[in-house]
């Protein structure tokens, strides 16, 4: 099954970029046809969530639609760690870009109005949208094909923090900026938040309301979701709220601040018992009727005619043979998932709040339990990895595992020692802790994935090991340390400026590779290539532009939702005209 954590951010390049596949159960019992009873069923999925069933834990509310009836209804862990408050089917979440599907039915309400046309060109309500040489329609923003780059990458490569107060104006100031796109509209898929700013900004501009007001007004209220709500301040009290929570290698779990104040791509508050009112709506369409919310689950097409995985605000997709709609979600350490079998006319919501609750995983294995004997035929089960026991080792043999491997695929991972952890990374994606199953073995708690260090060479460090994620497994092979002449140096050091991104950036060589400076800290970047380097977010690949001889000119930045960020070398000089 091809599905991502579809949040806040941007991926890993490409060439790196994992299918999220499910946990299967095993063989035999995917296999059998008898009808599992509903109490056992119960107790199934009870078990998928025991580990976060604490008093000093995240978790999740969970539910279960099945032939329009609840058949699970359930909470795990706590709403608030600190308070004590537990979470419950009536407990608010931030749900991240599950929140998309809102947006899309808000702008497909008033085009069914006549009020707008999804083949307008989107400048025709948002004018300061910058003039790139091809017209941007309304439906490629629904459907992620406007080539336009991520607004979260952005922010990030331009000094921001996800922590940060984030507005509309703060997003669009950005938009302003650029003189580029990432492909020419209707000619590739590319997952954009910025779109569905726009979006949301199109609602307000159209309907002279905002889109909190207009989705309540004609969605929310209509279906009797009482706790649903577009989150536009992030001041703004929301009582017995989930809070946001990641793992964390010394304390257990940690906050995480998410202070969006901007709708549209996300920052829906809802419940999972609305969401449950949400999905039967699918099946009756008291909001929309049957014609719009077609359209809403019938996937887009690129110019070329080839069909997309997505429709609006919603994708489109198959699970072992059966057909899916739905949308998933990740911001902070939230995590949303909300997903239907039509055909089989069952529902799945899971609403969590900590990193750790992957979603994607946990709602294929509920999937597994209440649709037993109705999939075709599977592969052998993907191990759990998140399940790993996790033991004790000395930091001091971390040493010998750091350093970046290559991809089989064309891609990278990074290792380093944080005091006593192992921190990862592949190109272009988060840091992640990797905790140890054993004196090479390595596993991740935020997504179903293991690191195997292959034995040390003549030299004391691994030579390369085993990247799995889910179905896949690819090997690594160790990247010799960088090695730099003093003109390489020289050529290299300075200050670079992007105008798109209004941000300065120092670059110094290290006998380790490049590091970028800037105002929020420092960027590691590995060397992946001549003139190439890989780095963490919200930087994937950078290419510097270098002669055989002199000074470097710039380099580019390139992530899989905002590439080919330029950036100029220049010169500082201080107010006495002193270079520096």
């Amino acid at each position: 099954m091809y599905r991502h954590i579809h949040g806040s951010k941007g991926g890993v390049l490409k060439a790196l970029r994992p299918t999220l596949f499910s946990i299967l159960l095993s063989a035999a019992c995917l296999q059998a046809h008898a009808t599992t009873p509903v109490a056992s069923k119960q107790t199934q999925v009870d078990a998928l969530f025991a580990r976060w069933n604490g008093t000093d834990t995240p978790g999740a509310a969970v539910e279960v639609v099945q032939d329009g009836k609840v058949v699970y209804r359930r909470a795990f862990g706590m709403a608030d760690i600190e308070q004590g408050r537990p979470i419950t089917p009536t407990t608010d979440f931030h749900v991240a870009s599950v929140s998309k599907q809102f947006t899309a039915l808000a702008v497909l309400l008033l085009a069914q109005d006549g009020k707008l046309s999804l083949d307008d060109d989107v400048r025709r309500y948002v004018p300061e949208l910058p003039d790139f040489g091809h017209v941007i329609r309304v439906r490629q923003l629904l459907n992620h094909t406007s080539g336009l780059r991520d607004q979260w990458n952005l922010l990030s490569m331009a000094g921001w923090r996800m922590e940060d107060v984030i507005t509309e104006d703060d997003v669009m100031g950005l938009v302003r900026r650029q003189r580029g796109l990432n492909f020419a509209p209707g000619s590739e898929f590319e997952y954009s938040n910025t779109g569905y700013t726009l979006l949301g900004l199109i609602v307000a501009r159209v309907s002279g309301e905002s889109l909190a007001a207009f989705s309540k007004q004609r969605i929310f209220d209509p279906l009797g979701m009482k706790h649903t709500f577009f989150h536009e301040r992030y001041s703004t009290l929301v009582p017995g709220r989930a809070q946001s929570y990641q793992p964390s290698a010394d304390t257990g779990y940690e906050g995480v601040a998410l202070s969006y104040s901007v709708v549209g791509p996300s920052n829906l508050f809802t419940t999972a018992d609305d969401l449950v009112l949400w999905e039967r709506n699918f099946e009756d369409a008291r909001v929309g009727g049957k014609s719009l919310l077609a359209q809403m689950q019938t996937p887009g097409k690129l110019d070329d005619g080839s069909a997309l995985d997505y429709g609006d605000g919603l994708f489109v997709e198959d699970y072992r043979g059966l057909r899916t709609i739905g949308h998933d979600g990740a911001d902070a350490g939230f995590r949303s998932y909300a997903l239907r079998f039509p055909d089989q006319h069952l529902a799945i919501v899971i609403l969590g709040n900590g990193a750790d609750v992957q979603v994607n995983r946990l709602g294929d294995r509920i999937a597994d339990i209440f649709l037993e004997g109705q999939f075709k035929a599977s592969p052998a089960p993907i191990p759990d990895y998140a399940d790993s026991p996790e033991v004790k080792l000395d930091p001091k043999r971390l040493d010998a595992l750091v350093g970046t491997y290559a991809l089989d695929n064309g891609s990278a991972i990074t290792f380093v020692r944080d005091h006593d952890h192992l921190i990862g990374w592949t190109a272009g994606d988060d840091r992640m802790a990797f905790y140890p199953t054993g004196e090479r073995e390595f596993f991740v708690k935020l997504t179903n994935a293991r690191f195997s260090f292959d034995a040390p060479a003549a030299d004391g460090m691994s030579p390369g090991g085993t990247w799995q994620k889910n179905a896949r497994s690819r090997r690594a092979t160790r990247i010799a340390p960088a090695k730099f002449t003093d003109d390489e140096r020289k050529a290299m050091e300075g200050e670079y400026y992007s105008d798109e991104l209004h941000v300065l950036y120092t670059v110094s060589v290290k006998d380790s590779g490049v590091v970028l400076h800037y105002s929020r800290g420092d960027i590691p970047l590995a060397p992946f290539g001549k003139g190439s380097y890989v780095g963490p977010w919200p930087f994937g690949l950078v290419q510097f532009q270098c002669p055989p001889q002199g000074a470097c000119s710039g380099f580019t930045a390139t992530e899989d939702r905002a590439r080919d960020i330029p950036f100029t070398k220049v010169v500082i000089t201080d107010a006495g005209g002193t270079r520096r």
